[in-house]
């Protein structure tokens, strides 16, 4: 190259690839641009505008003859648009019209991030850019939207506030949607906890049947034998040669009307206990001996599991504390321990089918004062619980059982009777040696709140 030659411009040195790479990455600055708020995003954005820009879009409104109306709406479009919008996937042609001029054509994902989802345009764009000052400067361009989303006459800001109303409407229609599925599924978990209800309401009718038995046996024979005795009276008034004998009978009756008395008290009790448990609107606390309570529902459960599953046996250990008395929903505290006495009658009788001889069924129920709480133990030693399955006992709907065996809300209703409405606790455990142990935790002198059952 000699003194004369002229000096080569910037452009001259770049290589065809090199200036449309570079043309690339202004496009891409320019959208980052776009994508912001505020005036200084603006501005950045028309720092790579000429100063005789034209722009023409599909709308009436994108029509910009100038810098200044780009950059007033630019700004309009940045207050009024309350989304926040990306651009991805851009596919992009450049060709070099001249070592200063480059024209770039092709197609833009743009995402417009609305509630409940977001709106997806692609713009068709052709750019035209001119090498200034070391930088390539927008002189033009053009777009449209090909996909029939915007009617005819409608800017680009209409065309999104149209989108979002129509979106609003189908959120609208969607939210009604889900309230008539919600009520349907409250509805059915209301059946479900009925269900659930009923079925430990059999667990404890076929108890009670069996228990009620009992006492009604002894008024049954004490009766027969007093009326025997009355016989026996009159007799011996009519004889009138033996005051000692009258005394005698006079005393067996008496003893005979106490122990009527005794037993028809019990079988009321029991009557009493069974209502109680079916009355699902009453929620009030009452102090009651807690471990009479709990052998009462032991039993039941007990006799409701022989009642219900032919040729059952198992060995019941009761070991009872020193707990005194508590004040309780007894029929909610009740309906705990049929379903847990319930359950480990289950697990042993399960293993026993399995194994035979010389397993032997064994439920063992404990309750004890711990701290500033009473604790109810119910352990067996059945297969157990494996721990992954230990962290789903409680969830609603969650069973183990073959389908039809049971509704999966006996330890959910449970664990909400203690928690929510006695603010215990309940949990599960791997049992010394093997099996299952659930413990109840009541504390003590605690106000009470309704279960959600």
């Amino acid at each position: 190259m000699n003194a004369l030659s002229p000096r080569p411009s910037p452009t001259d040195v770049l290589l065809p690839l090199d200036m449309e790479a570079e043309v690339l990455r202004t496009i891409e600055t320019l959208m980052r641009y776009w994508e912001q708020r505020g005036e200084a995003a603006v501005d950045g954005f028309l720092a790579y505008v000429a100063e005789d820009f034209r722009g023409f879009g599909t709308g009436q409104c994108e029509h910009y003859p100038d810098r200044a109306t780009l950059r007033a709406h630019t700004v309009h479009e940045h207050e009024q648009l309350p989304y926040a919008i990306t651009f991805a996937a851009p596919w992009m042609q450049v060709r070099l019209l001249s070592p200063t001029l480059a024209l770039a054509e092709g197609e833009f994902q743009v995402e417009v991030h609305m509630e409940p989802e977001k709106q997806v345009l692609h713009p068709r764009v052709s750019l035209l850019f001119e090498y200034r000052d070391r930088r390539w400067i927008l002189l033009h361009f053009h777009f449209s939207l090909p996909n029939a989303l915007q009617k005819e006459g409608d800017s680009l800001l209409e065309l999104f506030k149209t989108r979002n109303r129509e979106l609003e409407q189908e959120v609208i229609r969607r939210t009604a949607a889900l309230e008539r599925s919600l009520a349907e599924l409250k509805a059915t978990q209301a059946q479900l906890v009925q269900q659930e209800k009923m079925a430990s309401l059999g667990t404890l009718t076929a108890g009670v049947a069996h228990e009620i038995k009992n006492p009604l046996n002894f008024v049954n024979n004490f009766a027969s034998l007093s009326r025997e005795l009355v016989e026996e009276l009159v007799q011996e008034l009519e004889a009138g040669t033996n005051p000692e004998a009258v005394q005698a009978i006079l005393a067996d009756l008496t003893l005979n009307a106490e122990k009527i008395e005794a037993h028809g008290r019990r079988a009321d009790n029991i009557v009493h206990a069974m209502l109680e448990h079916a009355r699902s609107g009453s929620r009030e606390r009452r102090t009651v001996d807690l471990n009479a309570l709990v052998t009462e529902h032991v039993d039941m459960a007990w006799h409701g599991k022989r009642a219900r599953t032919e040729g059952f046996d198992a060995q019941v250990t009761k070991e009872l504390g020193a707990v005194g008395q508590l004040a309780v929903v007894p029929q909610e505290i009740g309906r705990v321990v049929l379903n847990l006495m319930s359950n480990a009658f289950d697990a042993v009788g399960e293993r026993a089918a399995r194994e035979g001889a010389p397993y032997q069924p064994v439920v063992t129920v404990r309750t004890r004062q711990v701290e500033e709480a009473v604790e109810i133990r119910v352990e067996d030693n059945g297969p157990g619980i494996p721990e992954v399955i230990r962290a789903k006992v409680f969830e609603p709907f969650f069973t183990t059982k073959p389908t039809g065996s049971g509704t999966g809300l006996g330890l959910s209703l449970s664990y909400d009777i203690i928690t929510q409405g006695h603010g215990g606790t309940l949990s599960v455990e791997r049992a010394d040696g093997e099996g299952t142990a659930f413990i109840v935790r009541l504390p003590v002198n605690v106000t009470a709140t309704a279960p959600r059952v």
